[in-house]
């Protein structure tokens, strides 16, 4: 019965192991994805794209070995919270990935068209914040910290929807007046959303890092 018990707490180990590279393949993304828009870097925004690839077949190896894992241990408990959590987190990583990819996507539909300086610098911010909130939240889960550790990985989100607002209503006001800054706010629009999704998400790692820890799910968004 130990050895069974350990056998399960070492995959367990694995597996949140993985979750935690599959997270440092998605942060990179969202870090590129910063440097692709702060710099206006259209060939990195082609990599970006070309390197979701590997994002995604990782979701499809994490949730082969997670099916595999609850089949054959049948853990309990804490066990099985954290193995549950990891297989929900494959999905919600790999989606997260995507919004690098969107992002890259609108650069390269904008062009070599510059972009205006103060509502990057806005975005670059909501950027940051969704971006750590993700990074604290994954730690979070990988280290198997508290509920309290979990709820302060994402204590940002009020801020970033706040800073969202701001930044639509800038975008907004300057539409109405400027014609030809329609197409390129509406660009904006969509790459600020990209990034608060990103934070909404993370508010979801959060949460499965409480429901391990605690054994109840918060509504952390």
């Amino acid at each position: 019965m130990t050895d069974n018990i350990n056998l399960v707490q070492k995959k367990r180990i694995q597996l949140q192991a993985a979750i935690g590279d599959l997270g440092a393949l998605v942060i990179q993304a969202l870090d590129r994805s910063v440097t692709c828009l702060r710099e206006h870097d259209l060939s990195l925004a082609e990599r970006i794209i070309a390197a979701d690839t590997e994002i995604n077949q990782q979701r499809r190896l994490l949730e082969q070995q997670c099916l595999v894992t609850l089949a054959a241990y049948q853990p309990a408990g804490e066990d099985l919270r954290a193995l549950g959590a990891c297989m929900e987190l494959v999905s919600e990583l790999e989606r997260i990935g995507d919004y690098a990819g969107d992002v890259a996507s609108v650069m390269l539909k904008i062009g070599e068209s510059r972009l205006p300086p103060e509502p990057v610098a806005a975005i670059l911010e909501v950027a940051g914040n969704a971006i750590g909130m993700l990074a604290a939240a994954l730690d979070a889960f990988t280290s198997n910290g508290d509920e309290n550790t979990a709820r302060a990985a994402v204590t940002r989100e009020e801020q970033v929807d706040r800073d969202e607002e701001a930044i639509i209503e800038q975008l907004l006001g300057r539409m109405r007046v400027d014609v030809e800054f329609a197409l390129t706010g509406t660009y904006l629009l969509w790459i600020v959303h990209h990034y608060e999704r990103v934070a909404d998400r993370a508010t979801n790692v959060a949460e499965r890092a409480v429901y391990v820890a605690a054994g109840h799910t918060p509504d952390l968004n």
